[in-house]
């Protein structure tokens, strides 16, 4: 609790800011994680079945198997059992895109707190440098200049914190967006099996 009292009267409102700016990168972070470890896992099982059915022109089979997937991949397989092959590509992008928007938009934040988190760092440091500053011009004693040594070796503190921010946010970015992206792209590969299957059904039909 003391070192909390000390940290922000010597940093003032920048000590605020760096720490709220903290919570909110631990607390993003957190949420984001969750949010892409809650993601319906891919039914790879189902995917077998419902594009031989799809190939083998079993299409109520495959409605059948559909209903033991979960809600998000129910409406993607349905868009394709429902549409024609442009149609389903085109609405499956949309959907696609939706989900992506929704997984990565907040990452966002985290890409801005890794830009400013230094800066107020560099702030904090140049905000206690200039009380050492003021507290040597006041005495130029022994005394005064071992306040003046103190104030800047605590100075120097603000500036690794907000480093180390930096460095919390970019990682937290790098791995939540690569969770993202592999996420995405095994959906993409998952709802192109299914789509290979329907064109292969249709070239059959198109032949008889």
């Amino acid at each position: 609790m003391i070192v909390l009292e000390h940290f922000f009267s010597s940093f003032g409102l920048i000590a605020y800011l760096l720490v709220i700016a903290s919570v909110v990168i631990i607390a993003l972070s957190i949420e984001r994680l969750i949010t892409v470890y809650l993601q319906p896992k891919l039914p790879l099982k189902s995917l077998q079945i419902i594009s031989a059915n799809i190939k083998n022109g079993e299409l109520e089979k495959a409605d059948l198997e559909t209903a033991k997937t979960p809600q998000l991949y129910q409406s993607w397989i349905k868009i394709i059992l429902n549409s024609t092959q442009k149609q389903a590509e085109d609405e499956l992008s949309l959907n696609l895109l939706q989900t992506r928007n929704h997984l990565q938009r907040p990452l966002e934040w985290l890409n801005l707190f890794a830009i400013i988190s230094p800066m107020l760092g560099l702030l904090g440091t140049i905000w206690s440098m200039s009380r050492s500053f003021a507290s040597i011009s006041k005495s130029m004693t022994s005394e005064g200049m071992h306040q003046m040594i103190t104030y800047l070796s605590e100075a120097m503190y603000a500036t690794a914190f907000g480093i180390t921010l930096a460095l919390i946010s970019m990682l937290s970015l790098y791995f939540l967006r690569q969770k993202t992206e592999s996420y995405l792209a095994n959906c993409e590969l998952w709802l192109n099996k299914i789509l290979l299957a329907t064109a292969y059904h249709n070239s059959l039909m198109a032949k008889n």
